[in-house]
C-alpha cells in the first residue's frame, strides 16, 4: 500500500487496499496487464477524466469525482478493451476492483492521505 490512505464514503470508512497512482508509469498502467486481485482494491488517480480498459483482463468500476470530492459519474462492470467517454469536470478518478464502493451520483467521498 502506498502511504497510509483511507477512503470514506458518506463519512463511513471503506476497507480496501488503496493505492495512489502518482508517477507517470503508475498512472499510465493503472490496472493494465494485471489479473483480478482476490481482495478489494482501489486505485486513485488525480487529474484524470477518461480511461480505457485495454489489457485489463477483468471487469472493474470507475468513480469520477469533482474538486469537492462529489461523485459526478459512476460506471460499473467496465469490460475489458473498452474506451470510456471523458467525464469533464473530473478531478479524481477511482478504479475499483471487487465492488468496494456502492455509490451514486452526488455521494461524497473523502480521501485521507495521512
Amino acid at each position: 500500500m502506498s502511504k497510509n490512505i483511507k477512503i470514506f464514503l458518506n463519512n463511513k470508512r471503506v476497507i480496501a487496499d488503496i493505492f495512489l497512482q502518482e508517477s507517470f508509469l503508475k498512472r499510465f498502467l493503472g490496472l493494465m496487464f494485471s489479473f483480478k486481485p482476490k481482495g478489494r482494491k482501489i486505485l486513485i488517480f488525480k487529474n484524470v477524466f477518461w480511461i480505457h480498459s485495454f489489457f485489463c483482463f477483468f471487469k472493474f468500476d470507475a468513480v469520477f469525482l469533482d474538486n469537492k470530492f462529489n461523485v459526478i459519474s459512476y460506471k460499473n462492470n467496465i469490460p475489458p478493451f473498452l474506451i470510456l467517454k471523458p467525464v469533464f469536470g473530473t478531478k479524481y478518478l477511482l478504479e475499483i476492483v471487487n465492488g468496494c464502493l456502492d455509490v451514486k451520483i452526488g455521494d461524497k467521498i473523502r480521501i485521507d492521505e495521512h
